[in-house]
């Protein structure tokens, strides 16, 4: 049903997430073009509040089971969608808590749930009142996962990995806003001209942390209608995904292989540093997601990239040896996209890393040949895991005909990687503003 009340379509994003366990992404974009109708001011406090809660909904439902009698996970989907919106915007938001407090109350009438809505009423007007009161867990592990709403599991492996003080830190850059990087296309124009155009769409852009081709933008709603996105003068890709591209080094007439293309980024981010000359071979088992690589290609002027329908994990024989550079940008459990994808703190377990590991090495053993020898592999994942990042590079190595390269030439002078000489960067939100993200370069051995 197709609703304008911005609070109705944040309570509707949030119980299709908890109920059908749809993506916020894809959620959100899809309640926002179903009510496109409401003005920009109102998409924006949708945008805000659903993402706003996800990145704390750990804590949030920690302060309603404080004060309510029903716990969170008791209650109606749609009545808790409610409540943990409000709750947001009542601890972390700028909006008079006795709005945020009446109009929830009358979405869980609207919704023929009017026995419920002096419950609702009764829990929002404690919470308003006395959530400063709140004590957090006193053991040091619970205590951060309540506080920055991270996985109890989760902190508890970041704690016997970073220590204490480290791990709050990281869990509390998580739960900032993160900023949108977009990498300029120079085969299109040059930052002045990006900059140029940026300014008449009264885009506010500043330096990125690193790269002097990427620019952090802000002040803008629907970036596909900028006139510098219809040109093809960027494409939307963090700095930390750039720099992985920077540690492949991709030089004109190479044949380079992304194995795990999808959504593009960094294909055509080396097809733009070949300046056009050469082949990139971009690979994913969705043919939607190869038309979105194609459609990224076409938009930006590039014409060397190859689509194909192909699963990394299946060695095909033809590629043997084929490729001067091959980049593995695996699935992984994506914990250094919890500021952008906050549903993450919903979906994922420690299960979840066995299963990844099997297929992240399932890809190297189908992937490893088509190397040539001497050329470079790039392993990147967008996650914050040793058993998924560095651990995977030493079993690669003891395993196959590799050797890991020193990555100091190819990172800023001032982006702080003190393992660069063993062959790779963990970047953490914290340390470095970027996603949390891993990048190893490994050169096969000519003999």
């Amino acid at each position: 049903m197709i609703v304008i009340n911005p609070r109705e379509v944040c309570a509707a994003v949030l119980e299709d997430i908890s109920v059908n366990g749809s993506y916020s992404n894809i959620a959100l974009k899809k309640a926002l073009k179903q009510n496109g109708a409401m003005p920009v001011r109102n998409r924006a406090f949708v945008t805000e509040t659903v993402n706003g809660t996800l990145r704390n909904i750990i804590y949030i439902d920690y302060v309603i089971n404080s004060f309510s009698k029903t716990h969170t996970t008791k209650m109606k989907p749609y009545v808790l969608a409610v409540l943990r919106s409000a709750v947001y915007q009542i601890i972390f938001m700028d909006v008079p808590k006795s709005a945020a407090i009446n109009e929830s109350v009358k979405l869980i009438k609207n919704r023929g749930l009017s026995g419920l809505s002096g419950f609702a009423n009764a829990v929002l007007r404690k919470i308003a009142e006395n959530y400063k009161t709140v004590d957090l867990p006193e053991d040091t592990a619970e205590n951060i996962s309540v506080e920055y709403s991270h996985p109890l599991w989760l902190v508890k492996m970041w704690l016997s990995y970073y220590g204490e003080d480290f791990t709050r830190e990281l869990c509390k850059s998580n739960c900032g806003k993160p900023a949108v990087t977009i990498c300029l296309n120079t085969l299109k124009t040059d930052m002045k001209g990006l900059c140029q155009s940026l300014e008449k769409d009264g885009v506010e852009y500043q330096k990125a942390y690193y790269l002097k081709n990427s620019i952090r933008i802000s002040k803008i709603s629907d970036i596909a209608s900028l006139e510098a996105f219809k040109k093809g003068y960027f494409h939307v890709q963090d700095e930390s995904s750039s720099l992985a591209v920077n540690v492949l080094s991709p030089k004109e007439g190479e044949k380079i292989l992304d194995v795990c293309a999808s959504p593009g980024g960094k294909s055509v981010l080396i097809a733009e540093m070949m300046n056009n000359k050469g082949i990139v071979v971009s690979r994913d088992i969705f043919d939607h997601r190869l038309e979105l690589i194609k459609d990224s290609a076409s938009r930006l002027g590039i014409d060397i990239i190859q689509t194909q329908n192909h699963d990394a994990t299946v060695f095909n024989p033809k590629d043997v040896e084929k490729y001067d550079r091959v980049i593995v940008d695996a699935p992984c459990s994506g914990f250094g996209l919890m500021r952008k994808k906050a549903d993450i703190r919903l979906k994922k377990d420690g299960n979840d890393i066995d299963s990844l590991i099997k297929l992240q090495r399932d890809i190297f053993s189908a992937v490893w040949q088509y190397v040539k020898k001497g050329g470079v592999l790039v392993y990147s994942t967008c996650t914050v895991s040793k058993k998924e990042n560095q651990n995977n590079v030493k079993w690669f190595l003891e395993n196959f005909p590799f050797e890991a390269e020193n990555i100091q030439n190819y990172l800023p002078d001032n982006i702080k990687a003190p393992e660069s000489e063993n062959g790779f960067i963990q970047l953490f939100t914290n340390v470095h503003g970027t996603d949390g993200f891993f990048i190893a370069r490994l050169k096969r051995k000519e003999k």
